[in-house]
């Protein structure tokens, strides 16, 4: 287990920064023409090396490998000045960043969208922090919506990343789990960052998914399930153990309107070595 958890490293990390049918009507406005998704990383991969003044170097060595792009989980205890000049300086574009539920609580969202305005982020996304009954979610989902049609005026798009415990929350009364009844109930703008790793240990069928909100993608989480030798590459499955079918998930998100494909490696004592067999792989496969 490691000693942080993402949601500790969420709140200490950004609390700084943020204090300072052809029912063409109901799609989401975001669906547009199918372009190639470019490829990024979710910094919270590297978080235990990326560091102080190791921060330049482990993001060029991310440009290096092949990666376009970097999620932020956390600003290094850097201005917004210095973000944008970091990823000037390295090439890199922002694709994301992990930030806690209260960035887009009515007394946040606007500090949140100027900040990212500030870097050139445009993705907002929460990961975790919610839960509750089923009654909370519906609440939550009201939450994002009114976040998401807020931040949608500056060009931006508030999303949600899933773990497991939100398809394996099932409510009593209907039956359905709680990333069912958010998504559901949300508006269109507000897009899924799904995971797919955590989908697929869920015992979920992402392509189910997918076909049951359509054209609410712009980024997602590629991983792998964890496992018995789980080594964080993507193809490299665990023994015995569920994996993702990956020539059957990419075609799918791509035709759902992706933007990115973000990888997320769990952090482990080679885990450039990781990262880098991520990008190999979307390379191998025409992702990258």
């Amino acid at each position: 287990m490691f000693s942080i958890s993402r949601r500790q490293f969420l709140t200490v990390s950004a609390a700084g920064i943020l204090s300072s049918g052809l029912a063409i009507p109901s799609l989401p406005v975001f669906a547009a023409d199918k372009v190639k998704p470019k490829a990024g990383v979710q910094l919270y991969s590297v978080r235990g090396i990326c560091k102080g003044d190791k921060v330049p170097e482990i993001f060029k060595s991310l440009k290096e490998m092949g990666y376009v792009g970097v999620e932020f989980a956390g600003y290094y205890g850097k201005n917004a000045t210095e973000l944008k000049k970091l990823l000037n300086d390295t090439g890199l574009e922002a694709c994301g960043t992990h930030i806690g539920y209260g960035a887009i609580q009515p007394n946040e969202i606007a500090k949140t969208i100027d900040f990212n305005a500030e870097i050139g982020n445009k993705y907002l996304v929460v990961p975790g922090g919610v839960g509750g009954d089923e009654k909370a979610w519906l609440n939550h989902a009201e939450v994002f919506s009114k976040a998401a049609e807020t931040a949608k005026k500056a060009g931006m798009y508030v999303g949600y990343h899933n773990h497991q415990h939100e398809f394996k929350d099932k409510f009593p009364d209907s039956g359905k789990c709680a990333w069912d009844v958010f998504f559901s109930n949300t508006s269109p703008d507000v897009f899924m960052q799904m995971d797919i790793g955590h989908c697929v240990a869920a015992g979920e069928d992402p392509l189910v998914w997918l076909k049951k909100f359509p054209h609410r993608l712009r980024t997602v989480h590629a991983k792998e399930v964890y496992g018995k030798g789980y080594d964080g590459v993507l193809g490299s499955y665990p023994e015995g153990g569920k994996h993702v079918d990956w020539d059957a998930v990419f075609p799918a998100l791509e035709s759902d309107g992706l933007e990115w494909y973000i990888v997320e490696s769990e952090e482990n004592p080679n885990i450039l070595n990781s990262v880098k067999g991520c990008v190999d792989f979307l390379k191998k496969k025409g992702r990258a």
